[in-house]
C-alpha cells in the first residue's frame, strides 16, 4: 500500500532587511527578491510604496495587520515580510507570519539589510559586545519608567526607539531613573541618517530632534558603571527622598540605585518605602 505523497510546498518567505531612511541603503540581492516575489508584507504600507517606487518596482503590497493574511498566501507563490529598518527582526503579525510559515514547512530566508538600531549602536562608540534592544519605548510615562527601572542595573548598552517630537519626556524619565549617562540619538529619513546628539542624558536637548524628518530616533544609552564605593546611610536616604520628589515609586528606586549607591536592592526599597509615607522635608526614621 503507498503512502500518500505531500503535497510540495511552492512558496518562500523571504525575510528582507530595507532602510529606515534613505532608499538607496538597500542592498541589490533585497531589490532583486522585492521584485520577484508576488507579494510584499509590510508594516507601514505607505513606506513600503515609496521605497518599491523609487526603484520602479510595482510589487503587490500587503498590510502586516491584514486580517486576509493566512499562511497559505505562500501556496501561490514567494512572499516578503519587509523590515524597515527599525528592528532587527519582525514583531506582530510579521513575527506570527514567520512562525506559521515554520511550522507548515515552508522555507524562510534571511535577506540582510541595514538595520538603524545595531548601526546606531556601532556609531555610538560606547561598547557593542554586548547590548539590550528595547524596543519602541511606552508612550505612558509609568510603564517607561517601569521599563527603565528593570534594566537600571544592566551594565550593557541600551538601544531603545523613541519619537523625536516626545524626547523631552522620554529624556527626563530615563534620566530620573538611570541617572545622567552616556547618550547618543541617531536618525534617520530620506534626507538624512546619521548622528543627531551625543552627550549625556542629563544635558540632551529637548527640541533641537523635533524637526529633523525622522519618525523615530534611536537611542544610545550607556550601561550601568562598575559597582563604587558604599554610601554613607545619609547620602542614600537624601538620593533616595529626592527621587520620591520626581514621583519615582520605592521599586523603581529600588531598582534603579544598587549599581550607583552599594547598597543592596531590599535595603533600598525599605527606605524608600519608609519615605513616601514621611511629609516632604522630614528624614524618615
Amino acid at each position: 500500500m503507498s503512502v500518500p505523497r505531500q503535497p510540495t510546498k511552492v512558496g518562500t518567505l523571504y525575510i528582507v532587511g530595507a532602510p529606515a531612511g534613505d532608499p538607496e541603503d538597500i542592498t541589490p540581492r533585497a531589490l532583486r527578491i522585492l521584485g520577484e516575489v508576488v507579494l510584499v508584507v509590510a508594516d507601514d504600507v505607505d513606506h513600503a510604496q515609496r521605497l518599491l517606487a523609487a526603484h520602479g518596482l510595482s510589487t503587490p503590497l500587503l498590510a502586516s495587520t491584514n486580517a486576509d493574511l493566512p499562511p497559505s498566501a505562500l501556496d501561490d507563490g514567494d512572499v516578503a515580510v519587509l523590515l524597515e529598518g527599525w528592528s532587527p527582526a519582525p514583531t506582530g503579525p510579521g513575527f506570527q507570519l514567520v512562525r506559521a510559515a515554520i511550522e507548515r514547512g515552508f522555507a524562510v530566508v534571511p535577506v540582510p539589510g541595514p538595520c538603524l538600531p545595531l548601526t546606531a549602536l556601532v556609531v555610538s562608540g560606547l561598547p557593542a559586545d554586548g547590548f539590550v534592544f528595547l524596543g519602541e519605548l511606552p508612550r505612558e510615562s509609568a510603564s517607561r519608567r517601569d521599563l527603565m527601572a528593570s534594566v537600571a542595573i544592566a551594565r550593557r548598552t541600551l538601544v531603545a526607539l523613541g519619537s523625536p517630537h516626545a524626547l523631552p519626556e522620554l529624556l527626563a524619565d530615563l534620566c530620573g531613573v538611570l541617572g545622567d549617562r552616556p547618550l547618543v540619538v541617531v536618525t534617520a529619513s530620506e534626507r538624512a541618517t546619521g548622528v543627531a546628539w551625543r552627550g549625556t542624558l542629563g544635558d540632551a536637548p529637548e527640541d533641537a530632534l523635533a524637526e529633523s524628518g525622522s519618525e523615530l530616533c534611536v537611542l544610545v544609552i550607556g550601561g550601568a558603571r562598575e559597582p563604587v564605593e558604599r554610601w554613607d546611610e545619609e547620602r542614600l536616604q537624601a538620593e533616595v527622598q529626592r527621587r520620591l520628589e520626581q514621583g519615582l515609586s520605592a521599586r523603581e528606586i529600588g531598582r534603579a540605585l544598587p549599581a550607583e549607591s552599594g547598597w543592596p536592592r531590599r535595603a533600598i526599597y525599605r527606605l524608600a518605602v519608609q519615605g513616601a509615607a514621611v511629609p516632604p522635608g522630614v528624614e524618615p526614621g
